[in-house]
């Protein structure tokens, strides 16, 4: 028998998620986290990164498509995160990117980004906002695949953050076809999704890996919280 091939992995450092998919995402891949308002993506995303530059020595670059990306910082230190300080050093860019640039310009400006600061982690929040300007389902599936390209070349690890859509996100196999971005589901390298009944209480929360190449994951929800350092999947 060949000797069993090891796969690198990118750990988020979350209490619990690395445990579902046997250390954490694939290292340099490209993964969607889908989920409704207030489900925890943003905050999952930003937990990703502050983990990766101070608990795993790896610079981040976070890329916003809204407005204000002074909301973010403000959201970061209610978890004891203080990403300008990361900014000022470079240690982690936090960057307002048009999504109506061309995709030449996009490409290059993110390229010049990560290889100026040495970047091993990308963040981006929202992805749908990317091609919100493209009306055309077609249009629309060729700038994201085109993105995926892109992402798949530049050798960091990559999450893409996105509303789901569905009200009830675990009753599907796959996540809903009312995503904008819904053909990212099959190009990206794997899918959480983030699930928030609204209700509070401990069953309120829950985390699902519904897939992960090369990764033998936990492929039932798991319970989730979030506590004031940042999200923790429990019962494991």
């Amino acid at each position: 028998m060949g000797k069993e091939v090891l796969t690198e992995r990118c750990p988020t450092g979350m209490s619990g998620f690395d445990r579902l998919c046997q250390g954490g995402f694939v290292r340099n891949s490209t993964n969607l986290l889908l989920g409704g308002p207030g489900s925890g993506k943003t905050t999952f995303l930003l937990q990703f990164l502050w983990n990766g530059y101070n608990v795993y020595g790896e610079n981040g670059l976070y890329i916003s498509f809204e407005p204000d990306i002074l909301e973010v910082f403000k959201d970061a230190l209610n978890f004891g995160w203080d990403f300008s300080k990361l900014d000022s050093t470079n240690k982690c860019k936090l960057v307002k990117m048009s999504p109506n640039v061309s995709q030449k310009e996009f490409a290059n400006e993110l390229m010049n980004i990560i290889s100026k600061y040495d970047i091993k982690r990308v963040c981006f929040d929202p992805i749908s906002v990317f091609a919100m300007h493209l009306e055309k389902e077609n249009e629309i599936r060729e700038r994201i695949f085109e993105l995926a390209s892109l992402l798949k070349r530049i050798n960091v690890t990559v999450i893409l953050s996105d509303e789901d859509g569905s009200e009830d996100s675990f009753s599907m196999a796959l996540p809903s076809e009312r995503t904008r971005t819904n053909s990212l589901k099959f190009t990206a390298d794997s899918v959480t999704m983030l699930h928030s009944s609204g209700l509070g209480g401990i069953s309120d929360r829950a985390a699902r890996i519904i897939k992960m190449r090369r990764t033998a994951h936990v492929r039932g929800p798991a319970p989730m919280e979030i506590t004031n350092a940042g999200i923790k999947i429990t019962n494991q």
